[in-house]
């Protein structure tokens, strides 16, 4: 059965964005964990760093999320073969169980916070090494399973839509480091991609600029520009 979108005229849709996204999720969770543990006990103002650090991975990812259970899985759940519908109900199980954690490691920030204490520290990396091993799994089963469902049954527009929405839901504050987030280990081709519609000194500042805000904040949070 077909799983074309009214509309489509057999055309792709171009979902390579996802994966260099997903990149900085991968890199940032699987390290997370070790940077909390790194937090000598009693430290208030490392603990305070970290924390901030945690709170914006998480909300981060949080945001990605919401934006793909409100954007994304109701158009599939309406458009796909019944057959196909049951990948779309793993992708919002996986949401769940990765959002559980995420509200779960945000009850325990403010104490590690306010108390740098070894046990809430520890705690809240173990629930983050746990986080990380629900989100690859979700992330692989996403981009093998479901992004070519989506290729083929939304529309550009549609899909765009989430992207003006990611935007919309980051503080400008944050832009440029988020941005530097993606392309430290994104594909380029991509990133590029993203950058394409802006004028060409947007186009050449803020890959510079995104450049120096991820170094910067890298060698805060991990001790090396290059983590």
């Amino acid at each position: 059965m077909s799983t074309t979108s009214h509309g489509q005229t057999g055309a792709l849709v171009d979902t390579s964005v996802m994966p260099t996204l997903h990149t900085f999720h991968r890199r940032e969770f699987r390290l997370a964990g070790g940077v909390v543990r790194g937090v000598t006990a009693g430290d208030l103002r490392r603990a305070a760093v970290v924390a901030d650090h945690v709170e914006f991975l998480t909300r981060h990812l949080h945001h990605h999320h919401t934006i793909e259970d409100e954007l994304m899985w109701p158009k599939l759940l309406e458009r796909v073969p019944d057959e196909l519908a049951p990948i779309v109900h793993l992708m919002e199980s996986q949401h769940e169980r990765v959002d559980g954690l995420i509200q779960r490691i945000g009850g325990l920030l403010p104490t590690f916070r306010s108390s740098a204490g070894a046990e809430v520290r520890d705690q809240v990396a173990d629930l983050l090494d746990e986080l990380h091993v629900h989100l690859i799994e979700h992330l692989d089963a996403e981009e093998q399973r479901l992004l070519p469902i989506a290729a083929r049954t939304m529309k550009q527009a549609e899909w765009d839509a989430m992207g003006d929405a990611g935007r919309a839901s980051t503080p400008r504050k944050e832009l440029a480091l988020t941005f530097g987030m993606y392309q430290y280990e994104g594909d380029p081709a991509v990133i590029a991609e993203m950058l394409a519609p802006a004028p060409l000194p947007v186009r050449v500042l803020v890959p510079r600029l995104a450049r120096r805000a991820f170094r910067k904040y890298a060698e805060r949070i991990h001790g090396t520009p290059t983590p």
